[in-house]
């Protein structure tokens, strides 16, 4: 019976990580959900009908004894991750607990590029955790107990004695009715997938239909905020069109791609000129920018905007806005308005210092601005090594370190061989890169992000 129970365990789970992961051989995820299915598939195996023995309760991982527990694996999760483990490998006190709800490191800021040309854009977190001295956990943390000094799991506790939160960010519907129901947002790499295929789908469905008004309703993308993400996948989305055009047979004149931005510009935490330049770029390129302009209503077949005009779409991306996880406020932290943490000028959560918070879940204040740093990958990079630096301070009785942001560039992508944005060089202020230069400093700055992680984890890291 054993036997057969493993047989089936096996066969399920290489059906499940198929589905769940495209095939992929995700070590860490597999081991987990062997975890699992070894609690709850024997109970389908027994050879008696006696009442089931009911689960097990959460377990306690540790009370705390040196505990370094980090949520999230993004940009500043993992780079705090990786620094403490470089600076702690010889300190046997301490162990550092990385959690996440997926086995994998996605490099968010090409995600426009999975949704529309399937470009790879996570990287297996077994990769960059090999030989690292570093417990990672797959799952989602459902409170933090302040008080208790533990966060818990689905199915475990951890307790801790510094925690570092990079949970990242969720999508902002702003309670625009029929926003979440009839909207694809473009936020995590499932999301990429499900735009990558309906695109796919609607190119092919709209191939085999002759009414020509039919058509272009089908064939108008629709896309919810001006920003960076939705500046950036109209561009790659513009460079697509070409491909169904020529793959399905459809008329240059029959696709349609808007943009909508509530503000008065695109992209409005860039200089004027810049917005302008992109803006030019996009009309260039065949998208209707409409600037000034708020949606009022979402439905299946149509937006609604808020001066009573209409818009028939089926296919509407929204990239409008971001807002922080329930998680925070709930666990007792002191937030600020929109809900992130409030944290001082040493990243600790302002309620509590054995706590620190990153990216974007902190309120952290630029000292020289006084306005809050914006959430960017740049950003999360350079507080993960801060809130690093701090730690390895306090175990060891250092001098923290203060976080002063630095801006080192904004590159805007607008398609596959276009780019705009600057770069801050050696004793040059700003140099101005347009046009395919932009787009070999974009590719620069993700080829840089996976030679750091080279670095810090000292593995050959690939997609």
């Amino acid at each position: 019976m054993n036997s057969i129970k493993d047989e089936t365990l096996a066969e399920f789970l290489d059906d499940f990580m198929h589905i769940e992961y495209r095939g992929k051989d995700h070590i860490i995820a597999r081991q987990h959900y062997r975890e699992v299915f070894n609690d709850l598939i024997p109970r389908y195996f027994e050879n008696n009908n006696e009442v089931q023995e009911p689960l097990q309760s959460k377990q306690s991982e540790s009370t705390g004894n040196g505990n370094i527990v980090i949520i999230g694996a993004g940009y500043g999760g993992l780079t705090a991750a990786l620094r403490l483990e470089k600076y702690l490998r010889k300190d046997c006190r301490y162990k550092i607990h990385l959690i996440d709800k997926n086995p994998y490191h996605t490099i968010k800021t090409q995600l426009h590029e999975a949704a529309v040309r399937k470009e790879e854009v996570s990287i297996p977190l077994d990769r960059i955790l090999r030989k690292k001295n570093i417990s990672f956990h797959i799952g989602t943390v459902i409170n933090i107990d302040i008080k208790h000094k533990q966060i818990e799991m689905d199915s475990k506790f951890i307790g801790y004695d510094f925690l570092v939160i990079a949970i990242g960010s969720k999508v902002n519907y702003y309670d625009i009715p029929g926003m979440e129901e009839h909207s694809l947002p473009l936020q995590t790499l499932q999301d990429a997938d499900k735009i990558y295929n309906h695109i796919s789908k609607i190119c092919a469905q709209t191939a085999s239909e002759n009414d020509s008004m039919i058509r272009k309703n089908k064939l108008r993308f629709v896309i919810g905020g001006g920003g960076l993400s939705g500046v950036e996948f109209a561009g790659e989305l513009a460079d697509h069109t070409s491909a169904c055009i020529k793959n399905y047979n459809v008329r240059n004149d029959e696709l349609e791609i808007i943009i909508i931005e509530a503000a008065d510009r695109l992209v409005p935490f860039m200089e004027p000129g810049y917005s302008q330049k992109i803006k030019e770029k996009l009309i260039n390129k065949g998208v209707r920018v409409l600037t000034k302009t708020k949606i009022a209503r979402r439905t299946k077949d149509e937006i609604v905007l808020a001066d009573g005009k209409e818009i028939k779409t089926k296919n509407f991306i929204w990239t409008g806005g971001i807002r922080v996880s329930e998680l925070l406020k709930n666990g007792g932290l002191e937030t600020d308005q929109t809900g992130k943490v409030i944290v001082d000028e040493h990243l600790h959560a302002k309620s509590d210092n054995n706590i620190y918070v990153i990216g974007d879940s902190a309120n952290a204040i630029n000292p020289y601005t006084g306005k809050t740093v914006p959430a960017a990958a740049q950003f999360a990079l350079q507080q993960g090594r801060v809130v690093a630096i701090n730690i390895f301070s306090e175990t060891t009785g250092r001098q923290k370190k203060k976080y002063y942001p630095k801006v080192t560039g904004e590159v805007v992508s607008l398609g596959k061989h276009l780019a705009i944005g600057w770069m801050a060089l050696p004793l040059i202020k700003k140099v101005t890169f347009v046009g395919f230069l932009g787009r070999l400093l974009k590719a620069a700055i993700k080829e840089k992000h996976i030679f750091l992680l080279r670095k810090e984890s000292r593995n050959w890291i690939t997609y």
